[in-house]
């Protein structure tokens, strides 16, 4: 007679509570709803870059992915010089909504996320996306 073998798995919401806060993924959707990004930190969390306020994410310590598709080389005159960007943009509205220095993804040290590009509510602008700017009257 043939040896029966059985097993059994038991599954519980219960072990999500248990997971640490520090290893869980994090979804961002552009303004137009799309999925957008996966990232394993939070990004209020993460360092701002003092030029445009853009959120850097480190290439070599997050794991994370992107979705956008890869846009223009964009040349901006900075202060101290030019800067090249290669930009990405959301495939369904095409909002810009992150950039890097390199050409290839990820080939570089930092991607970085543009400041009020993305939410982590789907359906829902955060704050910072919309800025009221206040009408100047001419003289003439």
């Amino acid at each position: 007679m043939p040896k029966i073998v059985s097993s059994s798995v038991v599954s519980s919401s219960d072990h999500a509570a248990q997971n640490d806060q520090a290893k869980s993924l994090h979804v961002y959707y552009c303004l137009c709803s799309e999925f957008l990004l996966v990232i394993d930190a939070d990004l209020r969390q993460l360092p701002r870059r003092r030029t445009d306020n853009s959120v850097i994410v480190s290439n070599v310590r997050r794991t994370y992915k992107l979705t956008a598709e890869a846009d223009d080389c964009v040349l901006l005159k900075r202060r101290d010089g030019y800067e090249k960007q290669f930009r990405y943009h959301c495939p369904r509205c095409n909002l810009t909504v992150a950039y890097e220095m390199n050409e290839h993804r990820k080939s570089g040290p930092y991607t970085y996320i543009l400041d009020g590009a993305l939410t982590n509510i789907q359906g829902s602008a955060p704050p910072n996306a919309i800025i009221d700017v206040v009408p100047t009257t001419s003289k003439a």
